[in-house]
C-alpha cells in the first residue's frame, strides 16, 4: 500500500512538472525509514519510464496512441466497373499461350498483382469469345478439364470391411507381439 502511494506521488509530481524525478525520489526517502534496495530500484525504474513517456508527449495527447488504419485492398483487383473496358482493351493485345507466364501461389507487389489481373482478364476474354464456350459453357469446361487434368488414379482394391471388434483384436495382437519383441531384445 505504501509503495503504491509513493509511486502515485512520484507519477503525479512527474506529470505536473513541479519537481525533477530525482528530487521527488529524494523527498520520498526522507519521509521515513529508507525502503529496501529492491524497492528503491523498482521505484527508480518506474520514474525513468514515466519520464520517457512524458518526454514523448503521449500522455498529453487527446486520443493517446493512434491506431493503425486498415490497409485498403488494391484498386486493380476490386474495381469491377472497369472490368468490361479492360477486357475489351486486353483482347486486342492477347498473345499466344507460349508467351503466357505461370504465376505462383502468391504475388507480392502491387505491380505483380496488376499484371496477374491483366493476364487473367485476357484469358477470361478469350474463353468468353470461344465458340464452344458460347454454345455450351458447362460442356466446354468439362472437356477442358478432361483434356488438361491427369487421369484419376484407380482406387486400391480393398478387402472386405472389418468390424470394430475384429480391428480391436488385431490391434491387441500387434501390441502383444511388439511387447514380446521388446522383451526379447531386452533379454539379449
Amino acid at each position: 500500500m505504501v509503495r503504491a502511494k509513493l509511486a502515485a506521488k512520484a507519477r503525479k509530481r512527474l506529470l505536473e512538472g513541479d519537481k525533477s524525478a530525482a528530487a521527488a525520489a529524494a523527498e520520498e526517502e526522507r519521509d521515513g525509514p529508507a525502503p529496501p534496495q529492491h524497492v528503491q530500484r523498482k521505484l527508480t525504474r518506474k520514474v525513468k519510464f514515466l519520464e520517457r513517456v512524458a518526454a514523448t508527449g503521449l500522455t498529453t495527447t487527446k486520443g493517446g496512441v493512434a491506431k493503425k488504419k486498415k490497409q485498403r485492398p488494391s484498386v486493380a483487383l476490386t474495381d469491377l466497373a472497369s472490368l468490361t473496358a479492360s477486357l475489351n482493351e486486353t483482347a486486342a493485345g492477347l498473345e499466344g499461350a507460349a508467351a503466357r507466364r505461370q504465376f505462383g501461389k502468391s504475388v507480392g507487389t502491387l505491380k505483380a498483382r496488376e499484371k496477374v489481373a491483366e493476364v487473367e482478364t485476357q484469358r477470361l476474354q478469350a474463353v468468353l469469345q470461344h465458340p464452344q464456350f458460347q454454345a455450351n459453357p458447362l460442356a466446354a469446361v468439362a472437356s477442358h478439364l478432361a483434356a488438361t487434368l491427369p487421369a484419376a488414379p484407380l482406387p486400391a482394391a480393398k478387402g472386405p470391411a472389418k468390424d470394430a471388434a475384429t480391428l480391436r483384436r488385431e490391434k491387441k495382437k500387434r501390441r502383444k507381439e511388439r511387447a514380446r519383441q521388446e522383451a526379447a531384445m531386452g533379454d539379449d
